[in-house]
């Protein structure tokens, strides 16, 4: 006889619900230890101490920048942060926190990689200087994959370029700047001509709201007239053609 088949013990929707509220937490934790990591490779590397050279402390402190702590904790809490539906709210972060991280472990591990390989060479140990050479670029090769993969997440979903300022235009307004609406128009255009209206500028005289011309209420008076300048030929105006030479009358008292 054979046995009815036992319930499963745990739906995977259900594991699921209980383990997604932990993936935030887990993301920031892995970055946040890789990152202690990084910080105490850089002391050990810096302090010195009585019993390796700084050399020797090169060579060690290569595999806390390169190592398998350094490649693997960043990329897995950017594959938790957005290859997982949904993807999390503080996905960019945990994403630009990993590019900051890979960058500062491919600073310092080629600095601690030329260190070593230099000092080696200076002790006569050409063997050994060119096996720890190969090993340290297998992990720099596997650690460039890794920082490549995160590195392409960043650009296609939260690199936002900045806007390139557009070349100005000759004749045309700059950004910023009012373009003007009045002024005095241009020779050949309506408002421009004789006896018309300026677009935007002062009226022609003798239309409205313009200057009175010569002769009428309220404007010059005309040559001649009461108050008015005197004609030519006239006591006191302009002598008229063929009078000059002429001895003026004296002034009277």
């Amino acid at each position: 006889m054979t046995s009815p088949a036992e319930p499963a013990s745990a739906d995977a929707s259900q594991a699921r619900q209980l383990t997604k509220p932990l993936r935030e937490l887990a993301a920031l934790a892995l970055l946040g230890a890789n990152a202690v990591f990084l910080f105490v490779g850089l002391l050990r590397l810096i302090a010195p101490n009585d019993y390796s050279s700084f050399t020797d402390r090169a060579g060690s402190a290569f595999y806390a920048f390169v190592g398998l702590e350094a490649v693997g904790l960043p990329l897995l809490a950017v594959l938790l942060a957005t290859h997982i539906s949904p993807v999390l709210a503080k996905a960019k972060l945990i994403t630009q926190a990993a590019v900051v991280e890979y960058a500062v472990s491919a600073l310092f591990g080629t600095l601690t990689m030329l260190i070593w390989t230099v000092g080696r060479l200076a002790e006569a140990e050409v063997l050994d200087a060119l096996l720890g050479v190969l090993t340290r670029f297998a992990w720099m090769v596997i650690f460039a994959i890794a920082a490549w993969v995160v590195y392409t997440i960043w650009r296609a979903h939260y690199y936002v370029p900045r806007p390139k300022p557009q070349p100005g235009v000759y004749g045309q307004p700059q950004a910023g700047w009012p373009q003007q609406q009045g002024g005095w128009p241009a020779s050949g255009q309506p408002g421009g001509q004789p006896g018309g209206q300026p677009q935007g500028g002062w009226p022609a005289p003798g239309q409205p709201g313009g200057y009175p011309q010569a002769g009428q209420p309220g404007g010059y008076p005309q040559a001649g007239q009461p108050g008015g300048y005197p004609q030519a030929g006239q006591p006191g105006g302009y002598p008229q053609a063929g009078q000059y030479g002429q001895q003026s009358p004296p002034f009277q008292a």
